[in-house]
């Protein structure tokens, strides 16, 4: 089994370094870096207090930001890939075992993660002869850093075994990621409000209290910014490593077990046509009808975004995020008063979030069907240049955020000050 996944290792390392994705990942993230070590050159010598303490926290903001954001598309594909190119059969008619196929794909992608932050381990020590940071708020850091990418590459995995779809798992790693950043913060006020007070019973009945507080102690950003504050004397390894190399070996056991359910399905091998709706019955003006003068726009505006079905989900979706972020105010501070400005605030960056990552998700499946159907040569055949091939199939993903820059607008005509807070988020 070892000799399988350390050549299934080796085949997805080759396939990865040959990607220009991944240089250019790592090439706009050492350029930040850099950016980031001038600016901290800049501070020391004009005098500013702590310039290794601001070098040090904006290092963790990027790499929590590139963590969250690029783990979503990169481990979220791990097994999709294999399920889209028809290869798991093969890959298991060699002998390699689902454990194997597994732990060698999930590997390498953990890997490069690692290795992404052991390379800039040694930029960060520089924090401590900046002045401000000490080598244990370094070492706690990077130990919260690397479970909680262990834990992303897993819950990836996870998703990625159960969906058969890339956009799939990209999309329950987004839920994913929302639940991991709001529950722990709030279970203290969730706790309160179930009567979990002092090991008291409560309307589920009692449970001990140390249970709670792993649990709200688990967020890698609350983690981080308690290691970033001055005087930070806690251990290196908390309870937020302890919960997150926990849960990542869950969804790793989640994954062995329902890999044969899901991962070996007959049905992945359909391309997806969307939400679309058949031309019958009470949603027939949802369906797709006649192509349009470009057909290439209603081709992915009806197949890739999903149409009409899915922009009215997408409206709707906007829509209930307003009562759900005032029910949030009003977990965290019961007797808060309604402040539609706060929420307003509150929505729009959560609006700007989400089409951000639409579009990214969109964008990466560009071509994405025609080089699975292999229906690109075809496609390059037809009287029209290549970039208007890709304008107008771009044109029919940018008419799927439609949705999103609709409630971004109506947000920012609510706000007083609405221009300048889109431009301040974005």
């Amino acid at each position: 089994m070892f000799h399988g996944v350390a050549a299934l290792m080796a085949r997805s390392l080759r396939m990865e370094a040959n990607w220009l994705r991944t240089h250019l990942y790592r090439a706009v993230f050492a350029g930040i870096i850099y950016f980031l070590m001038l600016i901290a050159q800049v501070q020391a010598m004009s005098g500013v207090g702590a310039p290794g303490l601001s070098f040090f926290s904006s290092m963790l903001i990027l790499n929590a930001i590139f963590i969250t954001f690029g783990g979503i598309g990169f481990f979220a594909t791990v097994i999709t890939e294999e399920k889209e190119e028809d290869t798991i059969g093969l890959l298991m008619m060699a002998g390699i075992s689902p454990l194997g196929l597994l732990l060698g794909k999930s590997t390498s992608r953990l890997l490069q993660g690692v290795l992404l932050l052991a390379v800039q381990f040694p930029f960060t020590l520089l924090a401590i002869t900046l002045g401000g940071v000490l080598m244990n708020q370094v070492l706690a850091a990077y130990a919260s850093l690397l479970a909680f990418t262990i834990l992303f590459a897993n819950a990836g995995l996870l998703a990625s075994t159960v969906c058969q779809r890339s956009g799939t798992a990209m999309g329950w790693m987004v839920v994913f990621l929302l639940l991991y950043t709001i529950v722990p913060p709030m279970t203290p006020t969730i706790v309160s409000w179930l009567g979990f007070v002092g090991g008291q019973p409560g309307v589920l009945g009692g449970y001990p209290d140390v249970v709670f507080d792993w649990i709200e102690n688990s967020s890698v950003w609350s983690r981080l910014w308690k290691i970033r504050s001055t005087g930070f004397a806690e251990a290196i390894i908390g309870a937020q490593v302890i919960t997150n190399l926990f849960g990542a070996l869950v969804c790793f056991l989640i994954s062995w077990a329902v890999f044969r359910r899901f991962a070996l399905a007959d049905d992945h091998a359909a391309v997806s046509r969307g939400l679309l709706l058949r031309g019958t019955g009470r949603g027939r003006w949802l369906r797709a009808g006649r192509a349009w003068s470009n057909p290439l726009i209603w081709k992915d505006y009806y197949f890739l975004a999903g149409g009409d079905s899915y922009m009215i989900v997408k409206v709707l979706v906007y829509a209930f995020l307003w009562p759900l972020i005032g029910l949030a105010g009003w977990l965290t501070e019961p007797f808060y008063e309604f402040d539609y400005e706060a929420i307003t605030r509150v929505h729009i960056f959560v609006a700007i979030g989400l089409m951000v990552l639409e579009a990214g998700v969109s964008a990466s499946r560009l071509f994405h069907d025609e080089i699975r159907g292999q229906t690109m040569v075809s496609l390059l055949t037809l009287p029209r240049s290549i970039a208007y091939i890709s304008y107008s199939k771009l044109a029919g993903c940018v008419l799927g955020l439609i949705p999103a820059l609709l409630w971004i607008g109506v947000d920012t005509a609510i706000l007083p000050e609405g221009p300048r807070v889109a431009l301040e988020v974005m």
